[in-house]
């Protein structure tokens, strides 16, 4: 759907049910349709699946993250939300259906018995089959993983996991407030540091008057 029609129908839905101290905007996310964001009264749609959708999945979408402003952030999915969303036209679904246009991503994993997953990040950990794998963690099972089709360079944090795992040595995450020793060759190779936050791939580390930025491969408990 184009998403200035879009954008008008998720307007006048919530005017029509309301909630005209509410609006609608646009976001990036690939794996989920909307959101209903309470704390700044606002729809969001995703603006590249919006574009794969039609009109009829569209509204739903909208109905959906409407029916959770009306009954608030508590219901959730529950009982409340599913009368509620059916009373003013929503399937009720949790979630599209499967058969709906996705956005494809770049990264795609294969088992060795060639059961598949993908992902729109570069993965930073290392993965295993469910299929193959059950509720274990087996290494015979792990992902391999293409990007765009072709052989893509890891993050150095997946390549530590990997070579790590496969020595049989635990892999550990440093907390806030740790001590931490930089391995990354360079002018701050073996300088200490604390632990002041964990990202999603890197520690950021105060040592002196700096904070460095630093992958969790490339340090080591001081």
């Amino acid at each position: 759907m184009d998403l200035a029609a879009a954008h008008d129908l998720a307007t006048g839905l919530l005017a029509e049910h309301g909630l005209t101290d509410w609006r609608v905007e646009y976001d990036a996310a690939k794996r989920r349709a909307g959101v209903c964001r309470f704390s700044t009264r606002t729809i969001g749609l995703s603006a590249p699946l919006t574009v794969l959708h039609d009109e009829a999945m569209v509204r739903d979408t909208v109905l959906h993250e409407i029916a959770h402003a009306l009954v608030g952030p508590a219901h959730g999915h529950d009982a409340t939300w599913a009368r509620t969303a059916r009373a003013i036209g929503c399937s009720a679904e949790r979630c599209v259906p499967a058969d709906a246009p996705r956005v494809a991503a770049p990264w795609l994993g294969v088992c060795p018995a060639g059961h598949t997953v993908d992902r729109h990040r570069r993965p930073e950990r290392v993965l295993v089959c469910r299929r193959c794998s059950g509720s274990t963690f087996d290494l015979r099972h792990v992902l391999t993983w293409t990007h765009h089709g072709r052989p893509a360079a890891h993050h150095p944090n997946y390549v530590a996991e990997l070579a790590a795992l496969r020595d049989g040595r635990r892999v550990t995450r440093l907390g806030v407030g740790a001590q931490a020793r930089i391995t990354v060759p360079g002018d701050y190779d073996r300088a200490v540091g604390t632990v002041l936050k964990r990202g999603r791939t890197c520690y950021h580390l105060r040592v002196g008057r700096l904070v460095l930025r630093v992958p969790f491969a490339g340090v080591e408990p001081a």
